[in-house]
């Protein structure tokens, strides 16, 4: 993932219209372009970081008290308001990582950066992490680091110790370096390297310590070692724009879903609308004289109980003995039966004219029934068939 590394201008002088230094960083935080260009024209990257100009951050060394989280938060300003020569009120102060009892403090004007991220945000750049440009500099274990600029220069002198210096003439180093040179005691470095042009001889002289012209910028960037983007101005940790595409396949999979659950649906309803006829049709075929049909498996269910009790659940003579007569006393032949009816203990059969198409047919199957002690008689082609006991 590719990430802007912009530089800012001092905060005050930042508008649309500011020309900046940028860089591009590859995913092993390596140069791959240096450019300079306004707001407008800047690359639009996944992740952004701020270089804040030096003479808008004044660190701070300092004891901080056994708290954490929004404890620590209330009392940075009361830890940096006597080094403050502004309004404290007006101050944001974070805390960068501990070392024993100690840290270091980052003091901005909180009105400014505000500002400065408010005119970021209108060119849709919106800043992941942000450092002191004191800290950006290059560190080499020894050697202090000094950048001149034509309005400002910044010094860093170790790992998180930094300052802003007025501008410096070519033969005269400024006066901010030589405060810390004396201020360093033993802490004093070998030599001081610096990126602008300079009289090297002359400020060897005049500062005591060897002067060099840095080397070539680095084509690696360090990560950031302090973090300025802290409490209310630190990022989003809900940001739609980094989790588009994560939203973006969460509305897709539910859709597919929906789709297929709807498609599952349509197709369960034709199966259940196909079961249904052919239930119906089973009913009708085996029960042609049902009126209506409202629950298919319910009335099949109760016609099948109703020629087991003939019609009549408190009378318990069955069905079946009269169809069992009926089947001995019929000949042996196939298909005589064309309808098969039973009701209110009257079995009613309508036979195939073949069957007793003769007078003597039918008396043999009326004696065959009445022997079977079953009441039977003719109507046409329908023998109405029922218990002796039942009446007529």
């Amino acid at each position: 993932m590719k990430t802007l590394r912009l530089r800012l201008c001092p905060l005050a002088e930042l508008g649309a219209d500011s020309a900046l230094d940028y860089e591009v960083l590859d995913d092993k935080r390596r140069v791959v372009k240096t450019d300079r260009a306004v707001l407008a024209a800047l690359p639009r990257l996944p992740r952004t970081e701020l270089v804040i100009a030096a003479p808008d951050v004044l660190l701070i060394e300092a004891a901080l008290p056994p708290l954490s989280g929004a404890r620590l938060r209330a009392a940075l300003l009361a830890i940096a308001e006597p080094h403050l020569l502004t309004d404290a009120a007006a101050a944001y102060v974070v805390a960068g990582k501990r070392l024993g009892s100690r840290a270091t403090l980052a003091v901005l004007d909180r009105v400014l950066l505000q500002r400065a991220l408010e005119v970021l945000r209108r060119v849709k750049i919106s800043p992941g992490s942000a450092t002191p440009e004191q800290l950006a500099l290059p560190l080499t274990n020894g050697r202090w680091r000094l950048r001149l600029q034509p309005a400002y220069a910044c010094l860093r002198m170790s790992e998180l110790r930094g300052i802003a210096c007025s501008a410096s003439t070519h033969a005269e180093p400024p006066v901010e370096l030589r405060l810390a040179l004396e201020q360093a005691g033993d802490a004093r470095p070998q030599t001081i390297e610096v990126e602008g042009a300079c009289d090297a001889d002359a400020w060897s002289k005049t500062l005591g310590i060897p002067v060099l012209a840095a080397p070539s910028p680095a084509q690696r960037v360090d990560p950031i070692g302090f973090e300025l983007l802290q409490y209310e101005f630190g990022p989003r940790v809900v940001d739609w724009r980094a989790w588009r595409a994560a939203v973006a396949l969460a509305v897709l999979c539910a859709l597919t879903w929906i789709v297929g659950l709807n498609l599952d649906a349509w197709r369960l309803s034709r199966e259940e609308k196909a079961l249904r006829s052919r239930m119906e049709a089973s009913l009708r075929e085996a029960f042609p004289r049902t009126p209506v049909v409202l629950d298919p498996l319910a009335q099949m269910r109760r016609g099948v109980s109703d020629l087991r009790t003939g019609g009549d659940a408190a009378d318990p003579r069955d069905f079946l003995p009269l169809a069992a007569s009926l089947a001995r006393a019929l000949p042996s032949e196939t298909d005589v039966v064309r309808v098969l009816e039973f009701r209110d203990q009257v079995l009613r059969v309508d036979l195939e004219p073949r069957t007793i198409d003769t007078p003597r047919k039918r008396e043999l199957l009326l004696e065959s029934l009445a022997g079977a002690g079953l009441n039977a008689s003719f109507a046409e082609n329908t023998l109405t068939v029922r218990s002796k006991g039942s009446g007529s």
